[in-house]
């Protein structure tokens, strides 16, 4: 596990997604459990984590194959997906091509709790499992897939990281609206319940966009990023008309 570092530099460095930017305590759970040591891999995870790749390599393939039906096409490869421990629980790296994603054997006894504490009281470790892949194997991992396409159509948005990472929302939300709208039915109460649970770190008077890019390298490590996140996604959700997949995959901005 590594310390908490900045998730989400899309510019020249790995990008990463809404790492938990979907939930707002999991950022200040990574210092404190930088040093748990995880177990040797044992033939059971290792079935696991090969279950994992299967499925994430079938979504992968799956927004890739709907990207083509939508007339669309990228001189990037598509990314490889290694499984391995991510605090943020997804992170895309436009300098080797790579999607990272966690899997359930993975996460540190704290980071279970967390999911636990998500899917409420008497829930069972299927139910609270069911949490977990839905946030990270589905929401995460296609709002990382989302940076692979801004990297394809080479866009950077002159370093305006909060059109980068409202556009891949905006990708995410538009994908789960035409393939499974139960992911957006589980995910929006998590946004909007950040939002009404945790204090606007925005000072009175600034703009969010602009204080948003100005503290971009010291907001990824922050209990405050979540709030960003769940703000672009409750923003994305609330458009009107909604954007189509197609019309999110050109229109990267939402602008």
């Amino acid at each position: 596990m590594r310390s908490c570092t900045h998730p989400h530099n899309h510019s020249h460095r790995s990008s990463s997604t809404l790492s938990v930017v979907l939930f707002a305590s999991i950022y200040c759970m990574v210092v404190a459990t930088a040093l748990f040591a995880q177990a040797p891999t044992s033939q059971t995870q290792e079935r696991e984590l090969a279950a994992t790749l299967a499925k994430a390599t079938a979504v992968r393939d799956n927004f890739v194959a709907r990207i083509h039906a939508n007339g669309f096409s990228c001189p990037i490869p598509v990314p490889t997906i290694l499984v391995e421990d991510v605090p943020s629980f997804g992170q895309y790296d436009n300098k080797t091509n790579v999607i990272r994603t966690s899997d359930w054997t993975l996460l540190n006894p704290q980071e279970r709790a967390f999911f636990f504490q998500l899917a409420g009281p008497g829930a069972k470790e299927a139910e609270v499992r069911a949490k977990f892949e839905q946030g990270a194997h589905g929401w995460i991992f296609i709002h990382e897939l989302g940076h692979w396409w801004q990297a394809c159509r080479n866009v950077s948005f002159n370093r305006d990281h909060y059109q980068m990472e409202y556009g891949a929302d905006r990708i995410s939300l538009a994908y789960w609206r035409e393939v499974d709208p139960s992911v957006v039915d589980t995910m929006m109460p998590i946004f909007r319940s950040v939002l009404d649970h945790s204090p606007n770190p925005v000072p009175a008077g600034e703009d969010v966009e602009a204080y948003f890019n100005k503290h971009y390298q010291e907001l990824g490590p922050s209990p405050a990023y979540p709030w960003f996140q769940s703000r672009m996604n409750v923003a994305a959700y609330e458009e009107k008309p909604a954007p189509t997949f197609a019309q999110a995959l050109l229109n990267l901005s939402g602008n």
